[in-house]
């Protein structure tokens, strides 16, 4: 065992198991004296030994160890002591199968005392999120738990920050993640998008407050930085001055986008309007959402920029329903997933949910669902616009994965003749959803 460095050694008679030795039992059997290391080894072998098929799954496995409170078991061609082994599972290898599951990411996520802890249960999330792939799980359900782990990811680095300064913070704060983070779409190491919403405090503690609350979104981001999200190349992060206001900085600033919107400010709606809440005071996020359903109710100059805005991209096929590619630069040739597909998408969603009031609901395929929900006369163009995001977005992840990058880009030369069907297929739900857009605000001159 030590030679081998395995902790069990199966007994076996014809390749048929009579029994098992642990290094438990060398520690409780041997080493205390209990028996003679010259005793021959079915002294101290358990039997008989608990067997199990190669087709038992993990949750199986790991039950069979909790009953039978043991922590091997012995596989089998069927199954039965009567047939040849195969192999043997330990607890270990339950832990080890395990490491990638949801529910003990987030238990390392609240044990993490570094930058450190964190990056590798990032690193994990990547496997899940490639061995869900390779199981076609459905990509809103990866988005969920990604989602959810990322959030937890966020929360602990706020938590070590709180602890690094020293001191609790002195006003009540929301942290907000923003733009693809916001809206629980990012699965890939993309770049950090961030915000603080603090309390109104009394104007002689103003810079004070404000001063701690950039202190911590410094460490804050770091740490994320470490983890493996960059920083935003925009600056669009809670560390920067611009995006760490009190309350009422926040809902002026709000207004202003919306009451006087412009070429800036609607580009900036685009990602602010995609907030979730990660941490603090869930109330100061929603008197945000109380003011920006206010000010854009029935606003019809600000929906007439914000639809323009949607309908910048148009769907991303030629005359000859040829793909449109990137003309020249860095990434010549290849296809813009992202800003030709999944944003027109994304974008149309934001502005119908907004128009029709919905809250708290900043996903994209949850946006969509709502909305067919609430007009079943357009279920099927929002279902088909709901599908599409979701195959878009699949396409997006296996590219990044693939290529260790942000899958924006896809070389189409490395797709298949399947796949490029796919791809058309979804860029007519972007035709449709535009068409409502163009209609319901009066957009009929963008043609």
């Amino acid at each position: 065992m030590s030679s081998s460095k395995i902790g069990s050694i199966i007994i076996h008679k014809d390749r048929k198991p009579i029994g098992i030795v642990t290094d438990k039992d060398l520690r409780s059997k041997i080493a205390t004296g209990l028996f003679s290391i010259e005793v021959t080894i079915d002294k101290i072998m358990s039997s008989p030994v608990i067997t199990v098929a190669d087709n038992l799954s993990i949750a199986e496995a790991q039950i069979m160890m909790l009953k039978n409170n043991v922590s091997h078991l012995c596989v089998t061609r069927e199954g039965s002591v009567d047939s040849e082994i195969t192999g043997i599972i330990t607890e270990h290898d339950i832990v080890v199968a395990q490491a990638n599951n949801p529910g003990v990411l987030l238990k390392q996520c609240k044990r993490a005392l570094k930058s450190a802890d964190l990056k590798e249960v990032r690193e994990k999330l990547s496997d899940l999120i490639q061995h869900s792939l390779d199981k076609n799980v459905p990509i809103q359900h990866i988005s969920s738990i990604v989602g959810e782990i990322n959030l937890a990811i966020t929360n602990r680095a706020i938590e070590l920050a709180i602890e690094k300064i020293g001191s609790p913070p002195p006003a009540q704060f929301a942290w907000l993640n923003i733009g693809s983070q916001g809206r629980k779409e990012q699965l890939l190491l993309t770049d950090q998008d961030n915000a603080i919403v603090f309390e109104d405090v009394a104007e002689e503690k103003y810079d004070s407050v404000k001063h701690y609350f950039i202190e911590l979104a410094e460490k804050v981001t770091k740490t994320l930085n470490k983890v493996g999200y960059e920083y935003c190349p925009a600056e669009m992060m809670a560390s920067n001055t611009q995006w760490c206001k009190s309350l009422s900085d926040w809902k002026n600033q709000f207004k202003g986008w919306i009451t006087a919107p412009g070429e800036k400010g609607i580009l900036l709606c685009t990602i602010f309007f995609d907030y979730d809440f990660v941490y603090g005071n869930e109330t100061l996020v929603d008197e945000i959402t109380k003011t920006i359903h206010e000010e854009t109710h029935d606003n019809q100059l600000f929906f007439a920029y914000l639809g323009a805005d949607a309908l910048k991209n148009p769907p991303p096929l030629g005359f000859f329903r040829q793909f449109l590619v990137e003309n020249d630069g860095e990434h010549k040739d290849t296809f813009d997933l992202k800003g030709r597909a999944l944003m027109p998408l994304i974008d149309a969603a934001r502005i119908i949910s907004l128009s029709k009031g919905i809250k708290n609901v900043s996903n994209t395929i949850s946006r969509y669902a709502k909305l067919a929900e609430l007009e079943p006369q357009n279920a099927s163009v929002y279902e088909a616009c709901a599908d599409a995001f979701s195959e878009l977005l699949k396409f997006r992840t296996e590219e990044g994965l693939k290529s260790q990058s942000n899958g924006r880009y896809l070389n189409l030369s490395e797709l298949s003749k399947l796949d490029k069907v796919k791809l058309k297929n979804d860029f007519q739900p972007i035709n449709n959803i535009q068409e409502v857009i163009k209609n319901r605000f009066q957009l009929t001159y963008f043609t």
